[in-house]
């Protein structure tokens, strides 16, 4: 038992850490800054990070480990299109997509 409950902790304490939205104050590359400076990216990542903390609510563990670990995998993805803002908003509506898939599918069949 204790052994489970240390997994659903780490797990937990890795989603919580993975969904963080970016906070501007500390915006500390000129990505994070770019996407602090225009409203239309700040709300692609506000919607990524709602959308993560939904769908995780809806998977198993094997799936829920693996969105965890894209969103985690996320920043540095993103953060390699420097300033160019099609380029960030694109990379935030291709890791969007599999959340928005999970939702719609609950959405359609319930969520089990």
């Amino acid at each position: 038992m204790k052994v489970h409950l240390t997994s659903a902790l780490a797990v937990a304490s890795l989603t919580a850490h993975a969904a963080s939205p970016i906070d501007c104050a500390k915006a500390a590359n000129p990505t994070e800054k770019t996407i602090c400076r225009t409203p239309t990216l700040l709300q692609a990542d506000a919607r990524m990070t709602a959308y993560f903390e939904i769908a995780i609510q809806f998977v198993g563990m094997g799936q829920r480990g693996d969105l965890g670990d894209s969103q985690q995998s996320f920043p540095a993805v993103r953060n390699r299109c420097g300033t160019d803002k099609t380029c960030i908003l694109a990379a935030y509506k291709k890791q969007t997509a599999p959340l928005e898939a999970v939702i719609a599918h609950v959405a359609t069949n319930g969520p089990f």
